[in-house]
């Protein structure tokens, strides 16, 4: 893959991440295994580490720009770093059948709760 290709799809991605605070993973993982050809669990673990500059700058724009409930941040990521660490371990003992279709379930429920909104 190209990389204006690349530029391109980070742009697209950090710009879903920034405007909606987050949905970039969901971007990055779409394309990634779509367009870059990489398999279900490393587009959802290369998602994962490429979410994490994208949303640093978003936050410290957010901190500065947005009320941010840092008590609540805070409470949030103790539980988030625990989950993120066991869906890590996880990820490398499911199979991409499973992964594939348990993210699609995952996102019709969030597709489904944002239009009932």
């Amino acid at each position: 893959m190209n990389r204006l290709k690349v530029c391109i799809f980070g742009s697209v991605i950090g710009f879903i991440n920034g405007i909606f605070g987050s949905g970039g993973g969901v971007a990055a993982v779409y394309f990634l295994e779509k367009y870059a050809g990489i398999e279900a669990k490393k587009s959802h673990a290369t998602a994962v580490a490429l979410i994490l500059p994208i949303s640093v700058v978003s936050a410290v724009i957010y901190l500065f720009k947005a009320d941010i409930m840092v008590k609540s941040v805070l409470i949030t990521s103790a539980g988030g770093i625990i989950g993120g660490i066991a869906g890590a371990f996880l990820l490398g003992k499911v199979s991409n059948n499973i992964i594939h279709k348990t993210f699609g379930i995952f996102m019709i429920i969030s597709a489904v709760r944002m239009i009932m909104i």
